[in-house]
C-alpha cells in the first residue's frame, strides 16, 4: 500500500508539471491561433488600425494575423508632423526601426548611464543672484548664504543622456526597457517603420505588444491584445499623487500634472515655441568607415573597449548611402545590409535589416532565409513577389506597393521582380541573418556536382551545365530572358 501511495503521488506530480508546461506555452495565445504557423496561404498586408494624436499618428498591423503571429513580431508606422514630439516610451521587446522620410533628433534613456550631454549656460536665477551680489556688495553671513545657494544651483541649465540626429535611411535599434523620444526638426512629416520582436527571449511577457509610456496617453485605447478597448494612461497615472510627491520631492499639485489626467493630446504632441536640448552639430551627409572606426577596424588591438559599453554604443546606422552598398550594379540597383558586425548593438536585440533599391528591369534572384524570419516593407514603387513554402507550393504571388508588407517565413523561398523602381526595407529576426540563393554564381544549384543535377532532375549533362553556369550574377539580374540577357551578363562580368 505504501508503494502504491507513492506511485499515485508521483503520477499526480507529473500530470501537474505537464499541465503547467502546456499552460505556459499557450500563455497569451487565443484558441484560434494555437497553431500559429499555418502558412498555406500568404497575403500582402496593410495597416489595420490608426491611432491619432495632436501632432501625428501611429498605424499598426494586426499582430494577431497568422503570418505576423508566426513570425513573432509586431509592426507599426509612426508619422510625426513638423514640430511634433513623440513622448518617452519603452517596450518589453527589442525594437528596430527604419526612417522612411524626414529628419529629427532622438534620445534614449538607459538606466545607470551618466547624463553626458550638458548645457553649460548658467541658469537665469543664478545670473540674477550674481548680479545682485555685485551691485549690493553684500558681506558676512548674507555673502556666505549666496555662495552656498550658487553651489546648490548647478553651473548648467540642463543635463541629460545622449541625443542623436536621425534622418532618412537610418536604421535604429532600441533595447527592451529603454525609453526613447523623437522630435521632428525637418519641414516634412517624419515617417518611421518599426518592428517589435515580441518572440525575442528578452520579452518575458506574452506575445502581445505592450507600450509603456512615461508621459502622454492614448484616449483611443490600445492596439490588439487585452488592452484594446480601454484608454491607456502613462505609468505615473497609476501611483498615488502623495507617493509621487514624496519620491520626487515636489508638491502634490505638480505630481498630479505628471499624471496627464486631463491631457487628450495623445502620445505625439506639438511643441510650442523652440525646442532646445543640448545636442552636437548635424553630422556629415554620409558616414564613412573611417569616421565610424577612427582607431581602426572593429575588434582591432587599438580599441580601448569604450565603444563596446551600452551607454556609448551607437544605436543607428545609415544604409541609404550608395557607398555602403554590399551589392551594387549601376543598371540594376543595390542591396545594403546591417547586422551586429556593422552595428554592434544589434547583437543585444538580435535583429538585423536589409535595404534594397532595384530598377524597373531588375530581379532579385530566388533565395531563402537560413536562420531568420523576414518582414519586407515597400517604401516606394511596386514589385511582384512570389513565395514558395516547404511543400513546394506557391503560397504568394502578388503585387506589393508602397506602404504594404509581406511576411516571409524562415526557409520559404522567394523572388522579387521590380515593376516600377522597387524600394524596400526588410527586418530579420536574427542579428546575423544569412541567405542562400537558388540561382547565380553562389547558389545552392551552382555548388552541386553535375552528376547530382542530372540524376535529380533527369536532364542531360549539357542542360545541367546551363543551369549551373548561365547566371553569372550573385544577387541581382535582369528580368529579361534569352540570348540578350546572357550577352549582357558576359559583358558586365
Amino acid at each position: 500500500m505504501i508503494k502504491l501511495d507513492h506511485l499515485l503521488v508521483a503520477t499526480f506530480g507529473v500530470l501537474l508539471v505537464l499541465n503547467g508546461c502546456l499552460a505556459r506555452q499557450s500563455l497569451g495565445v487565443p484558441p484560434q491561433l494555437r497553431n500559429e504557423c499555418n502558412l498555406d496561404n500568404l497575403d500582402v498586408l496593410q495597416a489595420t488600425e490608426t491611432i491619432k494624436s495632436e501632432a501625428g499618428q501611429i498605424e499598426y498591423w494586426d499582430h494577431n494575423h497568422p503570418q505576423i503571429r508566426c513570425a513573432g513580431v509586431s509592426v507599426s508606422r509612426l508619422v510625426i508632423e513638423q514640430g511634433g514630439l513623440y513622448l518617452p516610451t519603452f517596450f518589453s521587446s527589442p525594437k528596430i526601426s527604419y526612417v522612411v522620410q524626414g529628419m529629427g533628433i532622438s534620445g534614449r534613456v538607459i538606466p545607470g548611464c551618466a547624463e553626458t550631454f550638458m548645457d553649460s549656460q548658467p541658469m537665469q536665477g543664478q545670473q540674477q543672484g550674481q548680479g545682485q551680489q555685485g551691485q549690493q556688495g553684500q558681506k558676512g553671513q548674507q555673502g556666505q548664504q549666496g555662495q552656498q545657494q550658487q553651489q546648490g544651483q548647478q553651473g548648467f541649465r540642463d543635463m541629460h543622456q545622449k541625443v542623436e540626429h536621425v534622418r532618412h535611411g537610418d536604421v535604429i535599434a532600441i533595447t527592451p526597457g529603454s525609453a526613447h523620444w523623437i522630435y521632428n526638426t525637418g519641414d516634412q512629416p517624419l515617417v518611421i517603420i518599426s518592428l517589435l520582436d515580441i518572440a525575442n527571449y528578452q520579452n518575458q511577457l506574452d506575445r502581445n505588444p505592450r507600450v509603456f509610456r512615461l508621459a502622454g496617453n492614448n484616449p483611443q485605447g490600445g492596439f490588439g491584445g487585452p488592452q484594446q478597448q480601454q484608454p491607456q494612461q502613462n505609468m505615473l497615472n497609476g501611483f498615488d499623487p502623495q507617493v509621487l510627491a514624496q519620491a520626487l520631492k515636489i508638491d502634490v499639485r505638480l505630481a498630479q500634472e505628471l499624471q496627464n489626467k486631463q491631457d487628450n493630446r495623445g502620445n505625439i504632441v506639438r511643441v510650442r515655441g523652440p525646442f532646445q536640448v543640448a545636442r552636437p552639430p548635424l553630422r556629415r551627409s554620409y558616414e564613412s568607415e573611417k569616421w565610424r572606426h577612427p582607431r581602426g577596424p572593429p575588434q582591432s588591438p587599438q580599441d580601448n573597449g569604450l565603444e563596446e559599453t551600452i551607454c556609448s554604443m551607437r544605436t543607428h546606422e545609415n544604409i541609404d548611402d550608395p557607398a555602403r552598398a554590399d551589392v551594387y550594379k549601376p543598371n540594376l540597383g543595390r542591396v545594403t545590409s546591417v547586422n551586429s558586425l556593422t552595428l554592434p548593438i544589434l547583437q543585444f536585440v538580435r535583429l538585423s535589416a536589409t535595404r534594397g533599391i532595384i530598377q524597373g528591369n531588375a530581379m532579385v534572384l530566388p533565395k531563402y532565409n537560413m536562420n531568420a524570419n523576414e518582414i519586407l516593407y515597400c517604401t516606394r514603387g511596386q514589385a511582384r513577389i512570389q513565395v514558395v513554402n516547404d511543400n513546394g507550393q506557391n503560397v504568394l504571388d502578388q503585387q506589393v506597393q508602397k506602404g504594404q508588407l509581406v511576411v516571409i517565413p524562415q526557409g520559404f523561398a522567394y523572388v522579387v521582380q521590380s515593376q516600377n523602381n522597387f524600394e524596400w526595407i526588410s527586418f530579420k529576426t536574427n542579428a546575423n541573418a544569412m541567405i542562400s540563393t537558388l540561382a547565380g554564381r553562389t547558389s545552392a544549384l551552382r555548388a552541386l556536382p553535375l552528376e547530382v543535377l542530372t540524376n535529380a532532375y533527369q536532364i542531360s549533362l549539357e542542360e545541367a551545365r546551363r543551369i549551373k553556369f548561365n547566371t553569372l550574377e550573385t544577387t541581382l539580374t535582369h528580368a529579361r530572358s534569352g540570348q540578350q540577357q546572357l550577352i549582357d551578363q558576359i559583358v558586365e562580368a
